[in-house]
């Protein structure tokens, strides 16, 4: 149909041109009539044709409900019909002339929604980009993979789960959510896994990906989903690599040691990313800072860097969503803040800190909205959770609920309506929900945890592919 408008459109034009007083002497000078009728026909016909103008959001969920606006449409829902990409059929729950109410179907893809009616076809100015949520996690020797149902909550192991692949540290997934790579105490090289679209789940890509100095541990990806940077943690250095991002495969950019006689632990780059920050763990107990080259992905050291603390045990490293504050999460109960120069990197002391924390703070994760963080304390049994004051950084004391015991990590998924805390000595793994208003938890499932299939389970990992 788009190439039969298209057609009349240039009918319609060739036909102006034959109809111009300058050529209607030499041209069919008897359709003249015919040639007004068509352009009539064809102005009404693009006129009336149905519309889609916005899309109330433009990314989300199979059984998300989405608002079409626009023009032309039928009044009756069942004289419209709406297909996403893949050729896939939307139901329309109410329309309007000009508004309309439907639900993302299950098996669409990223892409235009067309619309068709009684009136012609046409598709929406905006893409619509589809998203599949995941959990994984090893546990034991093997690896489970859950899909997330992201309106309620839900998840449900995807099928083949768990299966024998032993990621002991956790993986870090791209940004597009197509590859994972992970490394490990005592190793050098960094493995590449690919993911599966559909279901979550994730193969061996290359065992041997990319080299490091020792203990490849920590890992943050480049915001524009290019570079990927791994803190080697006994090493004292930063391996950097570039991404092919269709075939998965690292090209190493440089490693970048620093004299400091630390190891090197959590690492995080700045939203905008313009700087890199990792904490260091011994000696002034710094931590260290680099600018990022936005063209190769090499690093360069800030000015000043490293900033010492005189901390210990620093463990965590978290930046806000406008790239201003940095926080380290401290094992001894407190958490250090720093206000980054927007300009050059460098960090100064935010007022107030160190905050106070949770009893044995150890892993957090920040609230992509950068008015949260959330804290667990490793071996106990508290989440903590800080409101982030946004003009000038400083913490709330944590408000705690207590659940299981032995917490070790705590996660979000990357639009941070849920998160996940690990528990190692019962080998069983907790969802809360997050208020979207104040960030307050409140766990689901009745508060039960979910049972694993191994014991000393790693991070959970939540992640995002995109449907193409």
């Amino acid at each position: 149909m788009r190439n039969l408008i298209i057609i009349v459109f240039l009918l319609s034009n060739l036909n102006f041109c034959m109809v111009h007083p300058l050529w209607k002497p030499y041209f069919f000078p008897e359709q003249d009539e015919n040639s007004k009728l068509l352009k009539i026909l064809t102005a009404a016909y693009l006129f009336n044709l149905p519309k889609i103008y916005t899309i109330s959001k433009l990314n989300g969920v199979e059984g998300e409900v989405l608002t079409l606006l626009g023009s032309n449409f039928s009044e009756n829902s069942t004289e419209n019909m709406i297909y996403f990409s893949g050729n896939v059929q939307a139901e329309i729950l109410s329309s309007t002339q000009n508004t309309m109410v439907i639900k993302v179907p299950f098996g669409a893809k990223s892409g235009r929604i067309r619309i068709a009616n009684a009136n012609g076809i046409s598709d929406s100015f905006d893409e619509f980009i589809v998203f599949r949520y995941f959990l994984t996690f090893s546990a034991g020797s093997n690896t489970e993979t859950y899909g997330l149902n992201l309106l309620t909550g839900n998840i449900s192991a995807v099928s083949g789960s768990p299966y024998a692949l032993n990621i002991p540290l956790g993986a870090k997934f791209s940004i597009d959510g197509k590859f994972a790579f992970s490394g490990g105490f005592g190793q050098t090289t960094i493995q590449s896994y690919s993911v599966n679209q559909q279901t979550g789940v994730l193969s061996m890509l290359n065992s041997s990906a990319g080299t490091t100095t020792v203990d490849p541990v920590f890992f943050v990806f480049h915001p524009n989903g290019r570079f990927l940077y791994v803190s080697s943690f006994s090493g004292a250095s930063i391996a950097a690599f570039e991404l092919n991002t269709f075939t998965g495969n690292l090209s190493k950019i440089g490693d970048y040691s620093q004299s400091c006689t630390c190891s090197l632990n959590h690492l995080d780059i700045t939203p905008d990313g313009k700087f890199l920050y990792v904490n260091g763990n011994g000696g002034s107990e710094p931590i260290i800072g680099y600018s990022v080259n936005q063209i190769n992905g090499s690093l360069a050291n800030i000015a000043g860097s490293p900033f010492n603390t005189g901390v210990p045990n620093m463990e965590a490293l978290l930046i806000d969503s406008t790239s201003t504050y940095l926080y380290s999460v401290v094992q001894s109960s407190v958490i250090i803040a720093r206000r980054i120069n927007t300009l050059d990197g460098s960090l100064t002391s935010l007022s107030g800190s160190p905050f106070t924390g949770t009893t044995n703070n150890f892993r957090a994760v920040m609230h992509p909205s950068g008015k949260f963080l959330y804290t667990v304390n490793i071996l106990g049994a508290t989440l903590g959770k800080h409101n982030i004051n946004t003009s000038d950084g400083s913490l709330s004391l944590p408000s705690n609920i207590v659940f299981g015991e032995n917490l070790q990590f705590v996660t979000l998924d990357p639009t941070g309506k849920f998160g996940f805390v690990s528990n190692t000595s019962s080998t069983n793994f907790y969802v809360f929900q997050v208020d979207e208003t104040t960030g307050t938890p409140t766990l689901l499932n009745g508060g039960v945890g979910y049972t694993t299939s191994g014991a000393n389970n790693t991070v959970p990992v939540a992640y995002r592919i995109e449907q193409r």
